[in-house]
């Protein structure tokens, strides 16, 4: 269905794409730099048969030891507001999710947008008003996310972020596991040093 509304934002996402492809030098971070990104934004998390939205945070830490490819320490954390279910036996309350990975970043370098993928292994927890309490869990995280260069050492961008438990992913690929899982999808903003 045709909407004037659709348009003017599709308009304006081709015009941003078209000046952040065209001109300038090649901005990206890359080989023995830092870069020091904080996320903020939205997540879900999957646990006692609830999946309530919550606020989702992140620090990360890069560094470049190749051009394309960097090194990657995150801290994340989510806190999601989840009502009482006597019938069900379930707390109401707040549920939060903390998790510490280790990994590597993929960029691919497209002058001053520069689209990447990251996968990082480590521990995470669940807690609050849950009956299924998770501490201590080992995960692993799959992501991908575009920064825009604002200037040469700032930047802009978008971050989604699919944190799961890798052998349960495997015995059920199709629900994509049967255990908690968390899905952000978030803001980034990074400093290039």
């Amino acid at each position: 269905m045709y909407s004037h509304r659709c348009v003017r934002l599709a308009a304006a996402f081709v015009a941003f794409s078209v000046s952040a492809a065209i001109g300038g030098e090649v901005w990206a971070a890359g080989r023995d730099e830092w870069q020091l990104s904080l996320r903020e934004g939205a997540g879900t998390v999957n646990v006692d048969g609830r999946q309530p939205w919550g606020d989702a945070a992140a620090l990360d830490l890069e560094y470049g030891f190749l051009d394309a490819w960097a090194a990657r320490a995150s801290l994340e954390g989510s806190v999601h507001s989840v009502s009482a279910s006597p019938q069900a036996g379930l707390p109401g309350g707040t549920i939060h999710t903390d998790a510490a990975l280790l990994g590597v970043t993929y960029a691919v370098d497209i002058l001053r947008l520069v689209p990447y993928f990251d996968l990082e292994l480590g521990v995470a927890q669940i807690g609050g008003a849950v009956v299924r309490r998770e501490p201590h869990m080992l995960v692993s995280e799959l992501g991908a996310g575009g920064d825009y260069f604002v200037t040469r050492r700032v930047t802009v961008g978008l971050s989604f972020q699919y944190l799961y438990r890798p052998l349960d992913l495997i015995e059920d690929p199709r629900n994509f596991g049967n255990s908690p899982f968390i899905f952000s999808a978030t803001a980034r903003l990074s400093w290039i040093f």
